[in-house]
């Protein structure tokens, strides 16, 4: 399988989070990726890196997506708290970021994967001309930031292809995707050749985790 899946987890309720986390565990997936939002960002407000510390994520290897202001303030928290967690990426929204390439750099001063997120209507254009270099990835959004749950917007095809664009011109960098994902557009996601995808609701809401991962892997080449 090529295509990098992770598990998503965006709630208030830390309680549900574990929850989620143990089934992801406990299903046939590499990475989970959680969700930050400090209620200024958008109007949900979740728990911090810091409350997560003393959680057995096994196997699993964490994604951090940073929907906050200033991103650059849970870097740090992160640091201080978060060492012993097992981080693989953080991605910081830039629609209230103050400086991008300093955001990166700190990032992979870690040794983390360092990603930018664009929320779905913030143009590429939006991103820094020096911030390119320092990209490891980019995590665009096919939904409006702060929910789950939403319809992908058929918007984020355009944002893929301009991004696709302007990597072939420059350095490789990994295209993952946020937002309605499921078994039922996954196979058109991966015709326009993004890297990865964090899953949300097809998982979280379903009878069964497992067997809905397994069934949206099924679909995954």
């Amino acid at each position: 399988m090529n295509l990098d899946v992770s598990a998503n987890v965006l709630t208030s309720n830390l309680e549900l989070a574990k929850k989620q986390i143990e089934l992801a565990k406990n299903a046939n997936l590499e990475a989970i990726q959680i969700d930050i939002v400090d209620g200024i960002f958008a109007d949900m407000h979740t728990f911090t890196p810091q409350d997560l510390i003393d959680i057995d994520f096994g196997d699993l290897q964490i994604d951090f997506h940073l929907m906050t202001e200033e991103p650059m303030d849970y870097v740090w928290e992160m640091e201080e708290h978060c060492r012993h967690l097992p981080i693989r990426a953080v991605f910081g929204q830039i629609e209230k970021m103050s400086y991008q390439e300093a955001f990166l750099e700190e990032v992979k001063k870690q040794d983390w994967r360092a990603g930018l997120a664009l929320d779905l209507y913030t143009p590429i254009e939006s991103i820094d001309e020096n911030s390119w270099e320092w990209m490891d990835s980019i995590l665009l959004l096919g939904v409006e930031a702060g929910a789950s749950g939403q319809k992908q917007n058929l918007f984020l095809f355009e944002k893929i292809r301009v991004v696709k664009e302007k990597i072939q011109k420059g350095e490789p960098m990994r295209v993952f995707v946020d937002g309605g994902v499921n078994k039922d557009n996954i196979e058109k996601l991966q015709m326009t050749g993004i890297s990865g995808v964090t899953v949300n609701s097809a998982f979280n809401n379903a009878e069964d985790y497992k067997q809905a991962v397994e069934e949206f892997l099924s679909h995954v080449e």
